[in-house]
């Protein structure tokens, strides 16, 4: 067997040597695949090299030629817009003259109808009395004006303190009648969870005689009234020999709506304030409101019928809320009522006050009216010498006023024609624009190949350090295969020398078992007789050994009862002096007159291994129960006046849980109304603007994410002229831009603010978008009272403003802040 092994382990060994051979020309191909894979990789990373100084040489002449284009870009752009704002200004110039000289003709006219117009003083005289009259009379209306808007206000106020007064009396009200409601419906689930034909189901005691009751007829009260269940009531007549309750005992059955068949029963249980011990007859009882139990045969209990007791409350406790439910509710509506009286009062107030104000405004118009007429009429009088005078002078001024308004004009005629032309400055902007893109554009394209180079760079370094990791695994996998193959031969080599050293052994092995195979047949026939004379003597010991163990045996048997009897006997007589000690001690006789005395059967009396087993028993049952705990009556009620307690705090809790629960509900509705109204109109406005600033397209808001308006998100859809509908995330830049605008300004329309504070929201426009961005701008002055600010760095933009501020370096270091009124100065232009 041994060269079995040997041959097969040769044979495994040969097969390892041969695979680990195959595994060191593996590893030497992938070492050389490795190294040629590295080789290739460094010219690659040589090359790489070289080209990246040609990419970042072409990169930063990219960069200086769309910065040098955006440069001149910008200068176009300033003197494009220093031309419009001169070409604005000079056709302000010449409208303005234009309007001044209008304006000249029209007063040279006008002076000449009034120097042939001028009347008698008459007719102003008795517009004067006219006008005096009629102040006078509005004066005594705007007096009695006044009196009726102050007596409208007091009732007003009168109302309005009404209304507040009933409101909070309606809010008392409907909390109290909700605080009801609530734990009505508490209760009632609490009540109907007790269902079947019980006792319970069917009894009602009176305001503070639950427990009284429950103490009375314990766990009786969960009996069945009718059926054939084990416990029920049958119920029993009422006998003349019944005895009567005792004196100062109030009937139970007078505080119980029962069924018949407990009359009787509740007919024997009195009530008591306090039981001080009065004697009853049998089968009557004494019960305290508190729940306090004192039997005929002399049986006390507390707190019999706990959870009883607690239906019969609830019971009570839901009859009393649903004989409350109708006054709550008659002054909830008659709250309800006086609060719409209260509405309508002060709505008449408010109709009287409102008439009064428009009587009293009417007046004071008519009062100024007539003051100012007058004031007129007293001025013309005064003054209609004046200007008799004086209209021959304004003639000659007039006619001053338009021979220099003509010369004004001409001038703003000459400084418009020779106005720069503005179709050449706008091709040169746009030629420098489209320069400027394709600046831009080639700079991307160098960026993006310089990009795509590092990416190539980073993967031939990575893939490079991961061959030479990979190579020195290699390496290290062959010098282990190496070892492993010279180990193989030297084990090898072991193998067969051990085999050759066995080759000798099965013949001599052979040899030595023949010998001893004759050995072993003599030795077996000595056995054999041997072992036949051994059993023949162990049968006759046998038979020896067992008649000496039964004479032993019963000798100790004897010995032994011997000793147990004299002990017990010793034993009982030491017990019988020691009882008589304790009897002479504890009871003051000898043993045997003790049952005469204590008046107990000895008859009755087991034997005593049985009384010591049953006294042992009980003595270790007493011994279980533990020691008596004297306050545990005390502790007893603490823990169920706690008990009580608790539960009535859970159920306020339950109830004001509740009621948070409504109100929560009552807030979320109201605000998700309120919200989606406030949606509503903003993405109405949002739709009219975006179609304005792009001039088509389509674009709204929506709620996604959840369908609670409270808790969704808003997304914005937006399509610019022809392009699909998307998210505003994938627009470009300026879409973006005009969008948020578009929706800034929605918000503004829905919920006008004074003040709106725009920065650099104009910047990723082009000056077609900007020009939509200022005319929806001006849109947005016309229609809201709101003042814009816009922080802009664009020409375009503050060319369209009303008023700048901006801050100039004149000296170096020294800043000042400068403030054009452009509007202030084309309504002066205008005027000139």
């Amino acid at each position: 067997r041994r060269l079995s092994e040997l041959s097969d382990r040769r044979t495994a060994l040969l097969g390892d040597r041969e695979r680990e051979s195959a595994l060191g020309e593996d590893a030497k191909a992938a070492l050389a695949r490795l190294e040629q894979e590295g080789r290739d990789i460094a010219a690659r990373l040589a090359a790489a090299e070289a080209a990246k100084g040609t990419i970042d040489v072409r990169t930063v002449e990219l960069e200086d030629r769309a910065r040098e284009a955006e440069a001149e870009l910008g200068k176009a752009r300033a003197v494009q817009a220093a031309e419009q704002a001169e070409a604005r200004v000079a056709r302000s110039a010449l409208d303005a003259a234009e309007a001044k000289r209008v304006r000249a003709e029209a007063e040279s006219r006008r002076l000449e109808e009034q120097m042939s117009g001028l009347g008698e003083e008459a007719p102003l005289v008795e517009a004067l009395r006219a006008a005096r009259g009629r102040r006078e009379e509005a004066e005594a209306r705007l007096e009695a004006a006044g009196e009726a808007i102050g007596s409208a206000e007091a009732r007003r106020q009168q109302a309005a303190a009404a209304r507040d007064s009933a409101e909070s009396e309606g809010s008392t009200a409907r909390a109290a009648l909700a605080a009801l409601d609530s734990e009505a419906q508490a209760l009632i689930k609490a009540v109907e969870g007790s269902s079947g034909d019980r006792a319970i189901n069917h009894v009602k005691a009176d305001p503070g005689y639950e427990r009284a009751l429950a103490a009375a007829l314990g766990d009786d009260l969960e009996a069945a009234l009718e059926g054939d269940s084990p416990r029920r009531w049958t119920g029993a007549e009422t006998l003349s020999g019944d005895p009567p309750l005792p004196a100062g005992c109030e009937p139970l059955a007078a505080r119980v709506q029962a069924p018949p068949a407990l009359r009787r029963r509740l007919e024997q249980v009195g009530v008591v304030e306090r039981d001080g011990g009065i004697p009853l007859a049998v089968g009557q009882r004494l019960v305290t409101r508190d729940g306090r139990l004192r039997r005929w045969d002399g049986f006390v209990a507390t707190g019999l019928g706990a959870a009883a007791a607690e239906r019969l409350i609830r019971v009570n406790r839901l009859a009393e809320i649903e004989r409350a439910l109708p006054a709550a509710a008659a002054a909830v509506d008659s709250a309800r009522t006086r609060i719409a009286a209260a509405l309508a009062e002060m709505e008449a107030a408010r109709e009287a006050a409102d008439s009064a104000r428009r009587s009293e405004a009417q007046a004071t118009a008519e009062i100024r009216d007539a003051g100012r007429a007058e004031d007129m009429a007293r001025v013309e009088i005064e003054r209609l010498d004046l200007r008799r005078t004086g209209l021959a002078e304004r003639l000659e001024q007039a006619a001053r006023d338009l021979e220099e308004a003509g010369r004004g004009e001409s001038e703003a005629r000459r400084v418009v024609a020779e106005l720069p032309d503005a179709a050449a400055t706008e091709a040169r902007v746009a030629g420098l624009r489209r320069s400027a893109e394709a600046a831009q554009h080639a700079l991307a394209e160098v960026r993006a190949e310089a990009a795509t180079h590092a990416r190539a760079v980073s993967a031939d370094k990575q893939r490079s350090e991961a061959a030479l990791k990979e190579a020195a695994d290699w390496r290290v996998r062959a010098a282990e295969a190496a070892r492993r193959h010279s180990d193989m031969g030297a084990r090898i080599a072991e193998a067969e020398a051990e085999a050759e050293r066995l080759a000798d052994a099965p013949a001599e092995i052979a040899r030595r078992i023949e010998g001893l195979e004759a050995e072993l047949a003599e030795a077996s026939e000595a056995a054999a007789a041997a072992a036949a004379a051994e059993r023949q003597g162990e049968a006759a010991l046998r038979e020896t050994e067992a008649r000496l163990a039964e004479v032993a045996e019963a000798l100790a048997t004897a010995r032994e009862a011997r000793a147990g009897a004299a002990a017990r006997h010793e034993n009982q007589e030491a017990r019988r002096i020691e009882m008589a000690r304790i009897s002479g001690e504890r009871f003051e006789c000898p043993p045997p007159l003790l049952p005469e005395k204590l008046g107990f059967d000895d008859g009755a009396i087991l034997a005593a291994g049985e009384e010591s087993s049953r006294h042992e028993r009980m003595s270790a049952e007493r011994e279980r129960i533990g020691p008596v705990n004297l306050i545990a009556e005390r502790e007893l009620a603490e823990l169920d006046e706690s008990r009580t307690a608790s539960q009535a705090e859970r159920e306020e809790l339950g109830l004001a849980i509740n009621r948070l629960r409504g109100s929560i509900g009552s807030l979320n509705r109201e605000g998700r109304a309120r919200l989606l109204t406030a949606f509503e109109t903003v993405d109405r406005h949002f739709r009219s603007l975006f179609t304005t600033l792009f001039e088509g397209g389509q674009a709204h808001l929506e709620l996604v994410e959840s369908d609670d308006p409270l808790e969704a998100g808003l997304e914005i859809m937006a399509q610019p002229p022809g392009k699909r509908l998307s998210a505003l995330t994938l627009l470009s830049g300026g879409e973006q831009a005009l969008t948020a605008v578009a929706l800034i300004f929605a918000l503004f329309l829905t919920n006008p603010a004074p003040i709106c504070v725009l920065d650099e929201v104009d910047a990723p426009l082009d000056d077609a978008n900007i020009e939509r961005f200022c005319d929806l701008l001006d849109r947005m002055v016309n229609e809201t009272d709101t003042r814009y600010l816009i922080v802009t760095h664009n020409a375009v933009t503050m060319s369209r403003m009303h008023r700048l501020f901006g801050v100039t370096m004149i000296e170096k270091g020294v800043s000042r802040l400068v403030s054009v009124d452009l509007g202030g100065a084309e309504r002066l232009l205008a005027a000139e």
